[in-house]
């Protein structure tokens, strides 16, 4: 029997997980991924009791390709990659065989919740290609990102004051009072991502 977990109801035996990744870039299949973390969520938008999140450093295959920018910014040192994570199609296969263990209904997969899902999404894409990227991520992603975008637009047609200046993940983590304890850390943002996406739909918008 395929587990049942407390998700939310709406998405029919999907699983809501907050995704993020840590890149040596910005140009999916040029720049590569080098950090993940998936988080599945309750119907809470909390991290799944008793669901171990997959969370993996990958060592980079083009580490000359990587932006300097980039690496100031996760702080991940690509030497120790290189010396000790591993290959990219192993962890790839790691999360395939961590989805499997999550043992969802028959048809039923990952809803991603991330910021910017665009990004994320191209990048996973150019490493999973696409069909195991879709059978591992449902389509309908949710992202703080774009529902901040769109809360502004509402405001914006009502004639009201702009609710967020800006929309980046740690701004929004300000607004909200969430605490990332590692920012540009690819868990501790999937989890910060969780607790905005949380507090922005509980609130009263209208």
């Amino acid at each position: 029997m395929p587990n049942i977990y407390s998700g939310l109801v709406h998405l029919n035996g999907n699983l809501l997980a907050s995704v993020d990744l840590e890149t040596t870039g910005r140009r999916p299949g040029w720049h590569e991924i080098i950090q993940i973390a998936v988080i599945p969520l309750d119907s809470n938008i909390r991290p799944l009791e008793g669901v171990r999140p997959f969370c993996h450093n990958i060592r980079p295959l083009h580490p000359e390709r990587a932006e300097r920018e980039a690496s100031q910014v996760h702080g991940l040192k690509l030497e120790e990659l290189i010396l000790h994570a591993p290959h990219p199609g192993k962890v790839a296969d790691l999360l395939r065989e961590w989805w499997e263990r999550l043992d969802l209904p028959a048809g039923r997969t990952l809803v991603p919740l991330a910021h910017n899902w665009a990004f994320e999404s191209a990048f996973l894409t150019a490493w999973l290609g696409i069909d195991e990227k879709q059978t591992l991520f449902h389509s309908h992603a949710r992202d703080a990102f774009l529902l901040a975008l769109s809360l502004n637009d509402r405001a914006a047609f009502a004639g009201e004051k702009l609710p967020f200046n800006k929309v980046g993940l740690g701004s929004l983590c300000r607004k909200f009072n969430v605490t990332n304890e590692t920012p540009h850390d690819a868990l501790s943002d999937a989890l910060a991502e969780a607790e905005v996406y949380r507090a922005m739909v509980t609130m009263d918008w209208f």
